[in-house]
């Protein structure tokens, strides 16, 4: 009798646990969390030579590898109606996790050499606006990121509300090697 309680106990907690993971799934995909992060970079190069690096398949390939250009169709050029897709490589603790992210960024508005606004799809779901200016204080060109976005894989939403500083610390890495592989890409076409 002691042995089948025992049984009926492991089973009521492996039940409990099924549904718990259960619920976490369901309630995941439907509490949607947000990122509402903002990047500044400081590159020391004349605006117009940066904003073409930032607009230019091209120039995006050889500069920023943790975002791998892997849809290549339309002119090298991006403006509106431009689309873009990547794959993008996170830092390891998240990379443990999931695999690069997919996405695909829709050029919906352009202003050149002071904005950029994306519609963003796949795994992220949002906007990302990036605002160019001259900054004459440091002499050079600053760049602000405002990416407005959700993880659209539910497992991945959920786990947003456990390890947001993860995320965090992978979005950080990212934009910290975009920075300085622009920095590097634009020294070497401003000497």
């Amino acid at each position: 009798m002691l042995g089948g309680d025992r049984r009926s106990g492991i089973a009521r907690l492996f039940a409990a646990g099924l549904i718990g993971a259960g619920a976490g799934l369901l309630v995941g995909g439907r509490a949607i969390k947000t990122y509402d992060w903002r990047t500044e970079w400081f590159v020391p190069a004349p605006l117009p030579i940066v904003y073409e690096a930032m607009t230019s398949r091209e120039a995006l390939r050889q500069w920023w590898p943790a975002m791998e250009l892997i849809e290549d169709r339309g002119e090298d050029e991006l403006r509106v109606g431009s689309s873009v897709s990547f794959r993008v490589y996170q830092a390891a603790e998240v990379a443990r996790l999931a695999p690069p992210f997919r996405i695909r960024c829709l050029y919906t508005d352009v202003e050149p050499n002071r904005r950029l606004r994306e519609v963003v799809t796949g795994d992220l779901s949002g906007v990302l606006e990036t605002l160019f200016r001259k900054d004459p204080s440091r002499s050079c060109a600053r760049v602000t990121f405002n990416w407005y976005v959700r993880v659209t894989r539910p497992v991945l939403n959920a786990l947003g509300y456990l390890i947001e500083r993860a995320y965090r610390h992978s979005h950080d890495d990212v934009m910290k090697a975009g920075e300085s592989g622009l920095i590097d890409y634009c020294g070497q076409r401003t000497d």
